[in-house]
């Protein structure tokens, strides 16, 4: 069995302590060294807006410090994974967020602000006369099943999630999954994984998700260093819905993984900004070398790939 050998693991921890964001440095601690949860904590809250929602570049490719329901979702994903408290500041003053942000008509969250465009950004991003609605599906499932799944997660009580959790489970069903680089997929697959969800909601959404992610995941190897969706991207633990579907996949992926470590410990992004910013995209490939870096590093532990 290919696992990651003791001084690759010490190489990518050196890489995290030296270069990446005091956010992934907490992290890191939290889930290898028993470090503290508040330490995260501590760390998020360095992103958050009085207005209760997160930017300031939480998501690199997004630098507008203006909140985002996108950076808002994955603040919220953080603060699930280190078991904060519904009654956290940073989970109330999030959720207050939302529940000021959400569009009554849609039942759905703009993805990101109308400000995105005047500072740094990733061209998919770029909303170009209004075209960035289109581009995700009118927002029906990025970010809104995410969001959805959080809201529910830390006990959510507004008078509209049930309709706006039946709207997103409707546009799973309905829109085509899988698309591109498949985080329509990851994003309703989180949704799928909502234990508060009852097991109706449950039992659809998996169906979908495991239908998608079978029809989608990308196999061949040779693609897996452009923008596709590796087998790990779907089922980064054993626990996700779509793990038992391509196992063999998983084994190859799991083998790219340990093999496509740079010498300098960490993994690079599978995309690019092009021409866009070019002097502010160095910044952003160096904060995503830090998060994708602890990522494979968890998903690697997840299957008992760690030396």
């Amino acid at each position: 069995m290919n696992k990651l050998t003791h001084e690759n693991f010490a190489r990518a921890r050196d890489f995290i302590f030296n270069r990446a964001r005091p956010l992934e440095k907490a992290l890191f601690r939290y889930h290898f060294e028993t470090g503290p949860a508040t330490a995260v904590w501590q760390e998020l809250a360095a992103f958050q807006n009085a207005d209760g929602g997160f930017g300031h570049a939480l998501e690199p490719d997004v630098r507008t410090p203006s909140s985002s329901a996108l950076a808002t979702g994955i603040a919220l994903h953080l603060l699930a994974e280190t078991s904060t408290p519904q009654e956290h500041p940073l989970v109330q003053e999030a959720m207050a967020y939302l529940s000021q942000t959400l569009d009554p008509l849609t039942l759905t969250w703009r993805v990101v602000p109308l400000d995105t465009n005047d500072y740094p950004h990733a061209p998919w991003w770029h909303d170009q006369d209004g075209g960035l609605a289109a581009t995700f599906d009118e927002f029906q499932i990025i970010p809104r099943s995410e969001l959805v799944a959080y809201l529910y997660h830390f006990g959510g009580t507004a008078p509209w999630l049930e309709k706006v959790k039946d709207a997103a489970i409707l546009a799973i069903e309905n829109l085509p999954l899988g698309g591109g680089g498949g985080d329509d997929l990851v994003y309703a697959q989180r949704l799928a994984q909502e234990k508060n969800l009852d097991s109706v909601d449950q039992d659809r959404l998996q169906r979908r998700v495991r239908e998608a992610a079978a029809a989608s995941v990308t196999r061949d190897p040779a693609q897996w260093t452009s923008y596709s969706i590796p087998p790990l991207k779907l089922a980064p633990t054993p626990s996700t819905p779509s793990a038992s579907l391509f196992p063999e996949d998983i084994e190859n992926n799991i083998g790219y993984l340990i093999d496509n470590q740079t010498a300098g410990g960490y993994w690079e992004p599978t995309w690019t900004w092009g021409d866009f910013y070019p002097d502010a995209w160095p910044l952003a490939r160096e904060e995503w070398r830090g998060e994708i870096t602890l990522h494979n590093l968890l998903s690697l532990r997840a299957y008992g790939r760690l030396a």
